[in-house]
C-alpha cells in the first residue's frame, strides 16, 4: 500500500477515536487543619492532580474511563500516594417503548502508596448491576453490588463485600419527591488478625490481643428523603438514614490512624448509626452553584471499648459511642468554552467541618477543611 495514503488511514483513524474521547484534568488544593482527626491536631495542605478519561464508541452505550488522582502532602510528603481506577459502564433499555433500563459496569482500582506507608496499599475489583423500573406511578431501582478489596501488606483485612438495594422514587404535583430505600450489607473478611501486638500510635501504648478469626459483619440501612422544588432554581432535601447491626460482637478493630481512607479509620459496617441531612441547592445566575449541607449522627459501635484519656491502655469507658455534627458548603462556577481543544473551565470552593464528640479520647476531634479546584473538560 502507498505511504501516503496509509498515513491518510492512520491519521483519519486516530482523529475518529480521539472524537470519542473526552478526559477532564483537575488540580485540587485542600488546607486542612487536623489532617489525622485526632484531639492533637496536625496541620497540612494537600493538593489533588487527577487526569480522568472517557472512552465511548459511536452509537453504542458503552463508556470505558480510566481515572487516576495523586495526593501531595505538603509538609508530610511520606504520606503522598496516588489511586487508579479502569473500567467501563453501560445499560441497556428494556420493556414496552423502553421504558426501564438496565444498568451494569465494573471497575479496577488500585492504591499505591510510599514505601513507609505500603500497607495502606491495595487493589479492588468491583461489579454492579441495577435496574430502573418506570412504573408510571412511581419508580423503583434495585440492584447487587460486589466488592472484593486486598490489602497487600494487611492480608486479615482484605474483605469480600456484599450490597442488595431496593428504592421507590415518588414524584408529587406539588413538585415534591419521596425517596424510600432499605439495604443490606454483608462483608466477610479473608482470615485471622495475624498479630498479637497492636500499637496504638497515638497513644503510643502496646497491648496485647489473640489473634482470632474476623467475624463476618452485616446490616441493614434504611433511609428516607423528601426533596421539594422551592423555586425553578432553588431546591432542598432533608434525609434520615438508619443503619441496624445484625453482627452482636466482633472481634474488628477500626484503625486508629487516619490516612485518607475511611474505611479502615471508621468502617461502616463496625457501628449503628442515625443521620439526619439537610441540603439548600441554589443555582445562581452565569452557570453558578451554590450547595449548603448539614448533618447531625449518633454512632455507637458493636466492639470498642472507649479510651478515657491518653493515658488509659485498657478501655474503660465502656463501649464506644460518638456523635457529630458537620456542614459543607460549596460554591460551582463553569464557563462554556468555543475553543476546539477545550469545552469546560470549572472553579470549585468548598469548606467543610466536623465536630465528633466521643467517649473515647483519641476519637474526639475537630476538624476544617477548605479547599479549592479547577478542572478542565476537553
Amino acid at each position: 500500500m502507498d505511504i501516503k495514503k496509509l498515513a491518510i488511514i492512520l491519521l483519519a483513524g486516530t482523529q475518529f477515536v480521539l472524537a470519542q474521547i473526552s478526559s477532564d484534568f483537575n488540580v485540587t488544593t485542600y488546607i486542612d487543619d487536623n489532617v489525622f482527626r485526632s484531639p492533637e491536631p496536625v496541620k497540612d495542605v494537600l493538593t489533588d492532580v487527577g487526569i480522568h478519561l472517557n472512552y465511548q464508541p459511536q452509537n453504542s452505550n458503552l463508556q470505558v474511563k480510566y481515572e487516576g488522582d495523586f495526593y501531595l502532602y505538603n509538609i508530610l510528603n511520606e504520606r503522598n500516594f496516588s489511586l487508579h481506577s479502569i473500567g467501563f459502564s453501560s445499560f441497556n433499555p428494556f420493556g414496552r417503548k423502553d421504558q426501564h433500563t438496565f444498568y451494569y459496569g465494573a471497575d479496577l482500582d488500585l492504591r499505591i502508596n510510599g514505601e513507609e506507608y505500603n500497607y495502606y496499599n491495595y487493589g479492588q475489583f468491583y461489579l454492579y448491576g441495577s435496574a430502573f423500573l418506570n412504573l408510571q406511578k412511581f419508580i423503583l431501582k434495585t440492584g447487587y453490588n460486589f466488592r472484593y478489596r486486598e490489602y497487600s501488606n494487611l492480608p486479615e483485612l482484605s474483605n469480600s463485600r456484599h450490597y442488595l438495594f431496593i428504592q421507590a422514587n415518588k414524584s408529587l404535583p406539588t413538585r415534591t419527591t419521596l425517596i424510600l430505600e432499605a439495604d443490606y450489607g454483608y462483608k466477610s473478611f479473608a482470615g485471622q488478625q495475624a498479630e498479637t501486638i497492636r500499637r496504638r500510635r497515638r497513644m503510643n501504648v502496646t497491648y496485647y490481643t489473640e489473634a482470632t478469626t474476623i467475624p463476618s459483619l452485616s446490616h441493614i440501612i434504611l433511609l428516607a428523603r423528601v426533596a421539594q422544588s422551592l423555586h425553578p432554581k432553588i431546591g432542598m432535601f432533608v434525609q434520615y438514614k438508619k443503619q441496624i447491626s445484625l453482627t452482636s460482637q466482633t472481634d474488628y478493630l477500626n484503625s486508629d490512624d487516619y490516612y485518607q481512607d475511611e474505611e479502615l479509620f471508621d468502617d461502616p459496617f463496625s457501628y449503628q448509626m442515625d443521620r439526619f441531612t439537610a441540603q439548600l441547592t441554589w443555582m445562581l445566575p452565569g452557570k453558578t452553584s451554590l450547595k449548603i449541607s448539614g448533618s447531625s449522627y449518633d454512632k455507637n459501635y458493636i466492639s470498642e471499648q472507649a479510651y478515657i484519656s491518653a493515658e488509659d491502655s485498657t478501655g474503660v469507658g465502656g463501649s464506644r459511642s460518638d456523635n457529630g455534627k458537620s456542614i459543607f458548603i460549596s460554591l460551582e462556577k463553569s464557563f462554556p468554552l468555543t475553543k476546539a481543544w477545550i469545552k469546560t473551565l470549572t472553579f470549585r470552593l468548598y469548606y467543610n467541618h466536623i465536630i465528633n464528640e466521643s467517649n473515647s479520647y483519641w476519637y474526639d476531634y475537630k476538624n476544617s477543611v477548605i479547599s479549592g479546584s479547577i478542572s478542565w473538560k476537553f
